[in-house]
């Protein structure tokens, strides 16, 4: 079995644009994308719009994607997380052969299993979800960029 290494690990924050501030200032870390919503329809930032000009334009922060080097954090809004946050799924660099193999043995050891064509997710019996991804990573965004 080959596992890539860590894809990215995923934070539930309470304030995407205080997180996002925060985490890069501690890490020096740099901003890889922004997602949000506009009018019920979620999307990418355009590139160079930062959260403040996305508010004035209407844009509610979603997700935004920080890292350099190896580490990439993807820092999503949950109005109910604590202070701080909390970890909300780790997701790891798997090849495509390997992430049929990882979801059958989840399935055998009774794992909840969300396959898709190429990442899963995976929730053990210990509640922590797994994410199993096949793209390399600093990921980009899956949706078109907002028209704001």
């Amino acid at each position: 079995m080959t596992i890539g290494g860590l894809h990215h690990v995923a934070l539930a924050v309470p304030d995407v644009a205080a997180a996002e501030s925060y985490y890069c200032e501690l890490f020096d870390l740099d901003v890889l994308f922004r997602e949000g919503s506009l009018d019920g329809d979620f999307g990418a930032l355009p590139e160079g719009v930062d959260w403040p000009d996305a508010r004035d334009a209407g844009v509610e922060p979603g997700l935004t994607f920080v890292g350099r080097d190896g580490l990439a954090l993807a820092l999503s809004h949950d109005p109910s997380a604590p202070d701080g946050g909390h970890v909300d799924h780790i997701a790891l660099s798997v090849s495509e052969g390997e992430l049929g193999d990882i979801c059958d043995r989840a399935r055998d050891l009774d794992c909840d299993v969300d396959q898709r064509e190429s990442a899963a997710f995976v929730v053990d019996t210990n509640g922590v979800e797994w994410e199993l991804n096949t793209s390399s990573p600093p990921p980009e965004t899956p949706f078109r960029t907002l028209d704001i």
